[in-house]
């Protein structure tokens, strides 16, 4: 008989099976086309046995999420290890700005395109259903990118604080990286004739735009 760790262990494996099941078939044919029915057949169990680890599809969504959410912030804090130390000195000329934001940008952007890249069917699914029909998931998604917000938005006052004049708004900056990253980067994915070097520095190049810009506005 099994002990009451190896059925825990079980049935981790098994909503790890059905999450993955409903991420490709996602990938497939949308979330909108997910059932009960045919989550289950795709990761191998009954139908009936679905219900041992979700009460629907819904909280099913949820957990793939999750799931997002963790690979996220991992790229996250990936990206924030590449970035560079505050300046001893207050900033003032154009060129050192620019190396000083692209500092950010650059890490940012290179280590965010290849986490999607390499969990493209999960991260996709979560971009494509922040305005997706299901509220659950929606909510889930909004709290998980605004973690994502403040997490970059600290790197943004962080390299400003360098500057004689601050960035300002940087939840609003860091809010529009991620949304710029993240579509360009499902748009690459989904279209197989774009070269990702070149989608990277053109992303590169807009978000050294946007934090320029928003740089300028504040003098």
């Amino acid at each position: 008989m099994a002990s009451r760790a190896e059925l825990q262990e079980q049935k981790k494996k098994t909503s790890n099976e059905l999450i993955l099941a409903a991420t490709q078939l996602c990938a497939e044919e949308g979330y909108a086309s997910l059932s009960i029915r045919s989550v289950a057949r795709k990761a191998g169990i009954a139908p009936t046995s679905f219900y041992r680890h979700f009460r629907d599809i819904d909280e099913l969504g949820v957990a793939i999420v999750d799931k997002a959410n963790i690979v996220l912030e991992k790229c996250m804090s990936k990206a924030q290890q590449k970035m560079p130390e505050p300046c001893v000195e207050k900033i003032s000329s154009s060129e050192q700005i620019l190396q000083s934001i692209e500092g950010v940008v650059r890490p940012f952007a290179e280590t965010f395109i290849e986490c999607i890249e390499q969990n493209n069917q999960l991260l996709c699914l979560f971009f494509q259903e922040r305005t997706g029909n299901s509220e659950p998931m929606r909510m889930a998604i909004s709290e998980a990118i605004k973690r994502l917000i403040d997490a970059l938005s600290h790197e943004l006052k962080r390299i400003s604080q360098d500057f004689e004049k601050k960035i300002v708004e940087t939840q609003l900056i860091a809010e529009s990286m991620i949304t710029i990253t993240s579509y360009d980067a499902v748009v690459m994915l989904l279209n197989s004739e774009l070269d990702s070097s070149e989608v990277n520095e053109h992303i590169i190049k807009k978000l050294n735009l946007l934090l320029l810009g928003a740089h300028t506005k504040n003098k």
